[in-house]
């Protein structure tokens, strides 16, 4: 690939000229609305109703929306956009109700405030948090405005906390409670701060860190983000949702400031003119314009509404609106700039008129030809997209299959994007050339090093190139970065066949997630390899209480009962207090918290009875199980026990059982018994009934060959005789089944 003859200020071209054909539309219609709305005078106003007629049409729509249960968006795709245009025309229709109200036209003005009014429901109904907070924002600045027109000395300050507190008021009853309930998202922390939002702004300093002057180029953040995106790695950010912050990495200092210097008159002309003009009609028009200027700008810190064309032709219109406002010490503006800006309006129509109708041709009929955009792109209409996308269907689905010749042009085009070196990394390596493959790959990693496709398509790469820990490193970092691609990941992991400790020692990141994920997996397949896994889990202690519950349950059904019994020792360590040692029992003391394992105590709900732990009573340590007795009915009851492995051999059961007040003749003991056939074992303790200081029972239990699970239950037995309701309480503590073998 021929070096390239001059380094341009854009990463991408192509596509800041279109973005700055963009800007060229807002500059011509600011420049059109500023020059109708001075030659209209007193009329002024004409040219705000097809923008307040505009915004009621939407929020109508809106709440059509919202009354059918649908999303409140109008014909926007977003919420946050909706608003948007909702927020900076609320300003205007209520500055031109009270506009109105000053004048003998009440019914007028009644119908300029419901349509205020309109707006105002659809920015509630939209459910966009940061758009009713700047709607109230831009009728705070308009009425504080307005106040400090009119108001002097003390009274202006206290007139204006007085509007503070009416806007908090309405902030807070206004919405529903709903709607204030999603403000509470803005408080976490992590990757959910301020709704995901702040990673992304972290991450977009480090952007503009790195282009500091000039900026990676007008529409290009896309692309230049990818190398600093670290948080949130499974979306593509095509917008930093702070018009701010992506202004600054897209221009850079130099074109920050330049754009602050332009812009910061036009916006602070309508504050000017709501408190100097010559005349009510400019000073209420100054008021709307700048009540809606200040709600987008406060927007624009968590959204991109600058970057939605219909928003900022929107706000274009409204800024020509309050660049026309005359001063009351100024001349008349057709005087000063009339002549000039009409002939750069119409310079620019004419780039414009030029543009479209060519754009929109290409757009219909070449944007897909090779050939075709290639002879477009010189004149800056672009689109190698779709171009590569084209390839890449013409040549089975595989982009590195594609002509080099077109894969280096995409790579010219947007030296930046590490899918470009990717799939001229394929290519290269289709031809053989191992070692610019190996270039381009580490190209498209220092560009996207958090990406997880560039990760997987430089692992197959790596892969096929017998480098096989490499690969399952690059894996690694998909996995410590995001769970969406697990499953793609590990099922990649199986294709290749790689070996499970293959994956253990390069495949995995460190901490728990992915561990519990790719045991989860073996265990959802049921695939070779969960035991090894599980003894890595737990050797790292990265297991949790849920994985285990999931591994026994698996274990369980494949009725693989030593397995799991031991996967739980291994799991309780030191917790485990001799189980599978000398007490075959967990939990015998009830010193633990009851847990959901396959191998814990566990509590059945039952109707005239209430069994839980005792913290107050014990027979050993603190705690004990407690079991009351209602007195409602002839119970059969065996609701409380547990599931015991055993190996064939000799074991004595002992429990120490306390009772206060045990009514009927059938008392409560312990039946235990083979949980997969009672053919096999079936036994009971001595049965206890009126009143006990803690008792022992014991038994001696004869574990057969067949025997491998032992159901170990408190138990009651119907009573035979008339008074046969049992009442009474229960305690049960220091429970064990200790062998009597040399167990093997």
């Amino acid at each position: 690939m021929p070096p390239a003859s001059f380094a341009p200020l854009a990463i991408a071209p192509a596509i800041t000229i279109t973005h700055l054909l963009r800007v060229v539309a807002y500059v011509l219609l600011f420049v059109l609305v500023r020059d109708v709305t001075q030659r209209l005078g007193r009329n002024r106003w004409l040219v705000a109703i097809p923008l307040i007629a505009i915004a009621a049409a939407e929020a109508g729509l809106g709440l059509i929306q919202n009354a059918r249960g649908a999303a409140v968006q109008g014909t926007y795709v977003n919420k946050n956009h909706f608003a948007g245009l909702l927020e900076m025309a609320l300003p205007l229709a209520a500055a031109y109700a009270a506009a109105l109200f000053a004048r003998p036209t009440r019914a007028k003005a009644a119908g300029m405030l419901s349509v205020a009014l309109l707006i105002c429901a659809g920015l509630v109904c939209s459910l966009s948090k940061m758009g009713f907070a700047a709607g109230l924002a831009g009728l705070f600045v308009m009425g504080a405005l307005a106040i400090a027109g009119k108001v002097q000395g003390g009274k202006k300050w206290l007139a204006v906390a007085g509007l503070a507190v009416l806007v908090l008021f309405s902030f807070v009853f206004l919405p529903s409670d709903a709607f204030i309930a999603n403000y509470g998202g803005l408080t976490s922390k992590g990757q959910a701060a301020l709704e995901g939002r702040g990673p992304i702004w972290r991450e977009t300093l480090h952007l503009i860190a790195a282009y500091p002057v000039f900026g990676c180029g007008l529409g290009n953040y896309e692309t230049a983000f990818l190398r600093y995106q670290t948080s949130v790695v499974d979306r593509v950010f095509t917008y930093a949702h702070n018009d701010y912050l992506q202004v600054a990495a897209e221009l850079g200092a130099a074109g920050f400031l330049i754009a602050a210097a332009l812009l910061l008159p036009v916006f602070a002309r309508p504050f000017r003119a709501a408190l100097q003009g010559p005349d009510r009609t400019t000073r209420y028009l100054g008021l709307g314009c700048a009540g809606a200027i200040a709600a987008i700008c406060l927007h624009s810190l968590t959204d991109f509404n600058m970057y939605v064309p219909a928003n900022a032709l929107t706000l274009a219109w409204i800024c020509g609106i309050g660049a026309s406002l005359p001063l009351g010490f100024e001349k008349p503006a057709a005087e000063r700039h009339g002549a000039l800006f009409r002939k750069f309006a119409i310079g620019l129509a004419f780039l414009l008129i030029v543009y479209a109708p060519v754009r929109m041709l290409f757009d219909s009929q070449f944007r897909s030809d090779s050939r075709a955009e290639r002879l477009f792109c010189r004149f800056g209409i672009c689109d190698t997209d779709a171009v590569m996308t084209a390839q890449t269907l013409a040549y089975g689905g595989h982009a590195g299959a594609a002509p080099p010749a077109e894969l280096f042009k995409a790579l010219r085009r947007d030296p930046n994007a590490p899918a470009r070196w990717c799939d001229t990394g394929e290519a290269m390596l289709r031809a053989g050339r191992y070692a610019d493959a190996d270039y381009c790959f580490s190209q498209a990693l220092a560009l996207g090093p958090h990406i997880p496709p560039i990760l997987m398509q430089a692992a197959d790469f790596y892969y096929g190139t017998h480098r096989t820990d490499r690969a399952m490193g690059r894996m690694s970092r998909v996995l410590a970065d995001t769970d969406t691609y697990d499953g793609l990941i590990f099922g990649w992991y199986a294709e290749k066949r790689l070996p499970v400790s293959e994956v253990l020692a390069h495949g995995l990141p460190p901490g728990r997630r992915a561990a519990e994920a790719y045991m989860r997996h073996l265990i959802a397949g049921d695939r070779v390899g969960t035991k090894e896994v599980w003894i890595w889990i737990t050797a790292r202690a990265l297991g949790d209480d849920r994985l285990v519950r999931e591994y026994l349950e698996y274990l369980f059904g494949k009725r693989e009962y030593q397995t799991a019994a031991y996967a739980w020792a291994r799991y309780l360590g030191p917790r485990g207090n001799g189980y599978l040692e000398w007490n075959w029992v967990f939990n015998g003391d009830f010193e633990s918290a009851l847990s959901d394992s396959a191998f814990d105590w566990r509590i059945g709900a039952r109707d005239g009875v209430v069994a839980a732990e005792d913290t107050q009573v014990a027979h050993t340590g603190s705690r004990s199980m407690r079991i009351h007795f209602e007195g409602k009915e002839n119970l059969d009851y065996n609701d409380v026990g547990q599931v015991a492995f055993v190996k064939p051999g000799h074991y004595r059961f002992e429990a120490y059982v306390r009772t206060d007040g045990i009514t009927t003749d059938r008392g409560v003991g312990f039946h235990i018994y083979d949980r997969e056939s009672s053919s096999h074992l079936d036994l009971r303790t001595e049965e206890l009934t009126g009143t006990h200081d803690w008792k022992r029972l014991d038994r001696v239990v004869v574990v057969p060959r067949e025997t491998r699970l032992l159901a170990i239950e408190v138990s009651r037995q119907p009573s035979m005789k008339f008074d046969n309701q049992i009442r009474g309480t229960v305690w049960i503590d220091s429970v064990k089944l200790s062998p009597l073998d040399n167990l093997r």
